[in-house]
């Protein structure tokens, strides 16, 4: 599975803030790397007197050549790099647009930069436009967070991959990508493995997790040979769940990668949950993996009879193979 995944067309969404200015540094590296082509959206909400003024004249309003004028003006500065590009303004919702967009290009990766407000302690406000994306996009996304750190150059010199996983069908789905990621970049994957708050002090449903786990491992990356398929791996270490998000925080790696699924507790929980904290605190990109229908409804219904997503936590570190 490993060898089929690739980021060919990666459609970067922007609103033209300061966010999207670094999300698409990071666009550009992607880019670069693996010889993608980026598809560059600004999806543009019309006001009723633009809709008419448009009906009206048969040309576009001000709004919309506004739109267009500020898209070259980012995209003019990807094609002096030589990536190939492609821009789009589009009518519309700004999340539907992109998930539109993103279908329609047959995107493999959308690139969002978002900017957060802080709201209270373990709260971050990332906007109902993010969460739609992240929870139904379908393909990955990179989140560029408030936290990420600038100054990426065209070519990205990672350290490390994070991968971020619960014991959950999502997680399981995920691995492939971070597997990817690392060898592509030729870095260690960093495993962090949370455990469920139900199974910190039962031992028994603590192996259990791991096996259903490992089995969805060997299913999702039948090629490999590593600990990732290995219970005892995912239940040698320990690490309390505010020391995981101060070491995504002040890591640096080059990206963290986990998986969501819409239907989830995690994702009914995003805006309180660890990965919500992640993308508020992480000082690197997030990859979000969506759907984890590879891995069987029968083990998404065993597992998730088990799981309420307060989550303990359980750490270790492999280097890619």
């Amino acid at each position: 599975m490993i060898t089929e995944l690739k980021f060919k067309r990666i459609l970067f969404a922007t609103d033209f803030l300061q966010s999207s200015r670094l999300a698409l540094d990071y666009a550009v590296a992607f880019a670069r790397h693996f010889e993608a082509t980026i598809i560059m959206l600004h999806v543009v909400e019309l006001s009723d007197a633009g809709i008419e003024a448009e009906l009206t004249t048969l040309r576009p309003c001000m709004t919309r050549l506004d739109a267009e004028e500020r898209l070259e003006t980012f995209a003019s500065s990807v094609r002096e790099t030589r990536v190939n590009i492609e821009t789009y303004v589009k009518d519309g919702f700004p999340s539907d647009g992109i998930l539109l967009a993103a279908t329609t290009h047959q995107a493999d990766m959308i690139v969002l930069g978002v900017q957060g407000v802080h709201r209270g302690i373990g709260h971050f406000l990332v906007g109902s436009n993010t969460e739609r994306i992240l929870l139904s996009a379908p393909c990955p996304t990179l989140t560029v967070g408030p936290h990420t750190l600038a100054g990426v150059g065209l070519v990205l010199h990672p350290k490390e991959i994070l991968y971020f996983s619960d014991f959950t069908p999502e997680a399981a789905a995920a691995a492939p990508y971070a597997l990817f990621l690392g060898r592509a970049y030729q870095v260690p994957v960093d495993v962090c493995q949370l455990i469920p708050e139900i199974a910190e002090g039962n031992p028994n449903l603590r192996r259990k997790l791991a096996d259903e786990y490992c089995e969805m491992m060997r299913r999702v990356i039948p090629e490999s040979h590593s600990d990732w398929c290995f219970p005892a791996f995912h239940l040698d270490h320990g690490m309390a769940i505010d020391e995981i998000v101060k070491r995504a925080q002040t890591q640096l790696a080059a990206l963290i990668v986990l998986g969501v699924r819409k239907q989830s507790q995690l994702s009914r929980r995003l805006h309180t949950s660890f990965a919500y904290q992640l993308l508020a605190k992480a000082s690197c990109p997030v990859l979000t993996i969506p759907d984890a229908s590879v891995c069987g409804a029968e083990l998404v219904r065993s597992l998730e009879g088990m799981m309420d997503f307060s989550l303990g936590s359980n750490a270790g570190s492999i280097q890619s193979a």
